[in-house]
């Protein structure tokens, strides 16, 4: 089965970040782009639902035209996700992307995702879709359900891309995140760029695997730059990678740990609503 760095695309705000990034990690990993674009059909039936407030006299009439409407309206989505994946093909192809497939499928995202998962080696969305395209601060109401369920990389872009050169891995001194250091150096997409292992402390103890994982790091031939820093995870993170103007953050995707809890909670929507650079999440 081929396997695709896959796009998801809703046509609003952040398409063509989300197009840029799922781009060079193409590139990177040498792995064919697949422009994804769903049609949630619960949108189409929303007018359906005024049926039940039609009087009895007008309502035969009334849901003819609104059954018209929907097909109509239907079409058009249809033709306007066409020439969406037509303009970001364009688009990305511009960049060198070598191969370049499109598909448009009718569903729910999150299920229409997993019946792909096999065939996906990494998630590129967007941190939000169309009902906040004027809002830069929200997050999609799917991304979680979405993050959750996964069990490849995920990729969220946040805002317009910029090739990164360094990345920001966060560790908690868990085993779990020891794990995701092997696989951060295993991973072809973060190859040759330097790593800052960050961990916000919250136990003294977790010092010997900081230096571990740091020389684990080095060993593989990776330029390693060690920071543990106080205060808030997200807070202390995202102002680190601010100041180090660090091109992308990379971290595991649940635990129950301090660090870990950031895709459980509120901190998962800190750093979200936050981050001006992609996050990668390591499966």
């Amino acid at each position: 089965m081929t396997q695709y760095i896959t796009a998801c695309i809703d046509g609003q705000h952040y398409s063509k970040a989300v197009v840029d990034l799922a781009g060079w990690t193409a590139q990177r990993l040498e792995t064919p782009l697949k422009l994804l674009h769903v049609l949630d059909k619960d949108r189409y039936q929303a007018d359906s639902q005024l049926s039940g407030t039609i009087g009895l006299g007008s309502r035969e009439a009334l849901l003819k035209e609104l059954s018209e409407l929907d097909e109509k309206r239907s079409k058009l989505e249809i033709q306007h996700s066409k020439a969406l994946l037509n303009d970001l093909e364009s688009l990305v192809t511009d960049t060198g992307v070598p191969s370049v497939v499109k598909q448009q499928l009718h569903g729910h995202l999150v299920e229409t995702l997993l019946e792909l998962e096999p065939e996906i080696r990494v998630l590129v969305l967007g941190k939000s879709g169309e009902l906040h395209q004027k809002n830069t601060k929200a997050i999609g109401s799917q991304l979680e359900s979405v993050v959750r369920a996964f069990s490849t990389h995920t990729l969220i872009a946040n805002g317009d891309f910029s090739e990164p050169t360094e990345y920001l891995l966060a560790f908690d001194g868990s085993d779990t995140s020891q794990k995701l250091v092997q696989k951060a150096i295993d991973t072809p997409l973060l190859k040759g760029m330097t790593c800052h292992l960050v961990m916000v402390e919250d136990a003294d103890n977790k010092r010997d695997a900081f230096e571990s994982a740091a020389e684990t790091l080095s060993n593989a031939g990776i330029h390693v730059t060690q920071v543990c820093l106080t205060g808030s995870v997200s807070s202390a993170i995202l102002q680190y990678q601010q100041e180090k103007s660090i091109g992308m953050i990379v971290m595991g995707a649940y635990g129950h740990s301090k660090l870990r809890q950031f895709f459980v909670g509120s901190n998962t929507t800190r750093l979200l609503l936050d981050a001006t650079v992609p996050v990668l999440l390591i499966r």
